[in-house]
């Protein structure tokens, strides 16, 4: 059972796939090979010998042209040269006069019938024997003499260069097939040492340590790409492990500091007898912790659902436009108890997929900062448009505020980071930092995107797109709340 086991790992690795495939394709391609070579080889021998046949005709009526077939007797030592020249091809030689009567034969020449050529016909004739193979022609020379030429050899001496052929070829092939599996092998182990390395390194790799990275060997191919590939994988794994570690931190702390303000204000409750006035005060306090505590949980929780995908609200329809005019009556009392004049610009009738309290908690983030962090006498502007042509619902926020500084810009989403010395008016201000990140959040679950723009002392402008759900309808006057 064990070695059937290691068989059938044996047989899954990519190695042996390797070998198999290539040792396939050689079989393939040494049998078409075969095939090929061998059927242009034999063409190219009979044609070869035919050729011979034909050049040998024309050879022996040069030696016969000028005394012609009377006299043959003085030309017999020189034809049997010819004949015996040319032994190894078992070749023969006849000649027959103009009444096709055969006056010089070659003693190694078959039993044939004469020559079956009328006055007219013409030549070569190819006439193919069981055993033979023969080319006949009749020629004229100077003086009008007319006669016959036929030679030709055995079948089996093509047939034997034919046999010797495909034994060569058998051989080649042979050797081929066997060399295959070894090259096969070689080129296997050599294309897999680097996967061998990957796999090596990305073993060892753990969650704590994330620093070492892939070589790259600076080839280009196809292993450089998987070897970066995996780097950039780690690169981000890694940046996404330390913002975890720094999120729990941070969480860590921000929960830690109301805890131990409800912990003290029951240690002093507990340390001594009080008035029921005292009581109730104390309670207060703790009811003010646990709200911010809970608040805080709430946050948490958001983007924890967020990271895991969770956050629901992606298969409901939500009335963005609606959302819009609810968030801003909701905040003119607070825009115009800070000075601040909320202005509701033109609005698009938009449906976007979400829920409705998510959307209104991105919605009333983005106001509430915009009133936040803004100036006395200021104005917040928030506008919806649709764009049918990206389909998409673009939401607008611009305050004239403080602005931000250009090198907190890119954090401003980053979790826990508060740009407070930047932009806040009041410590009061200051929150936990989780208010733009739970609204990127939020907006990345709906496959939308927010991004921000910012000018010290000119203010901030965040612009959320959103996919639209449904087609655009019309568009409505907005509304204008001023601070008195």
């Amino acid at each position: 059972m064990l070695f059937v086991h290691r068989l059938r790992e044996l047989f899954s690795t990519l190695r042996f796939q390797l070998v198999l495939w290539i040792t396939l394709a050689v079989f393939v391609m040494v049998v078409a090979t075969n095939l090929a070579v061998r059927a242009f080889e034999q063409q190219a021998l009979r044609l070869s010998y035919d050729q011979f046949l034909r050049d040998s005709l024309e050879e022996v009526n040069v030696v016969i042209a000028e005394k012609g077939v009377a006299d043959l007797a003085s030309l017999d030592a020189p034809l049997k040269k010819k004949v015996r020249d040319n032994a190894y091809r078992t070749w023969f030689l006849q000649i027959y006069d103009g009444n096709r009567r055969a006056v010089w034969t070659s003693e190694n020449a078959p039993s044939l019938d004469a020559p079956s050529f009328t006055s007219d016909s013409h030549g070569p004739y190819d006439e193919r024997h069981a055993t033979h193979r023969v080319f006949e022609r009749r020629f004229t020379n100077a003086h009008g003499e007319r006669y016959f030429i036929r030679c030709g050899f055995l079948q089996v001496a093509l047939q034997d260069d034919l046999d010797l052929l495909n034994r060569n070829l058998l051989l080649v092939s042979i050797s081929l097939l066997l060399a295959a599996p070894l090259g096969a092998y070689f080129i296997a182990l050599r294309a897999m040492q680097p996967i061998t390395q990957i796999i090596e390194t990305t073993a060892h790799l753990q969650p704590g340590n994330l620093n070492e990275r892939l070589p790259i060997r600076g080839t280009g191919d196809e292993i450089d790409q998987l070897s970066m590939t995996i780097n950039g994988m780690l690169d981000r794994l890694a940046s996404f492990i330390e913002q975890n570690r720094d999120f729990v931190a941070n969480a860590a702390h921000e929960l830690r500091s109301p805890l131990a303000a409800i912990r003290t204000s029951v240690e002093v409750a507990l340390n001594r007898s009080r008035t029921p006035e005292e009581y109730a005060a104390i309670l207060a306090d703790v009811m003010e912790e646990i709200g911010r505590l809970v608040g805080l949980v709430n946050r948490l929780l958001i983007l924890a659902e967020g990271d895991a995908g969770r956050l629901a609200g992606a298969d409901q329809l939500a009335p963005l436009d609606k959302i819009v005019r609810q968030s801003i009556d909701m905040f003119e009392a607070v825009a115009e108890s800070q000075g601040v004049r909320l202005i509701l610009g033109d609005v698009t009738s938009a449906t976007v997929r979400g829920d409705e309290a998510y959307l209104r908690q991105v919605i009333s983030n983005l106001i509430d900062n915009a009133i936040k962090y803004n100036r006395s006498p200021g104005e917040v502007v928030v506008q919806l448009r649709a764009d049918p042509v990206r389909k998409q619902a673009i939401l607008t926020v611009k305050d004239t505020g403080i602005g931000i500084d250009r090198d907190v810009l890119p954090r401003v989403f980053e979790r826990f980071y508060r740009a407070d010395k930047a932009r806040s008016r009041e410590k009061e201000h200051a929150g936990y930092g989780l208010g733009l990140s739970i609204c990127q959040t939020i907006i990345q679950s709906l496959h939308g995107e927010i991004s921000v723009e910012s000018e010290i002392g000119r203010g901030t402008t965040f612009t959320v797109r959103l996919p639209l759900a449904e087609p655009t309808r019309t568009v409505e006057a907005g509304k204008t709340g001023v601070a008195t």
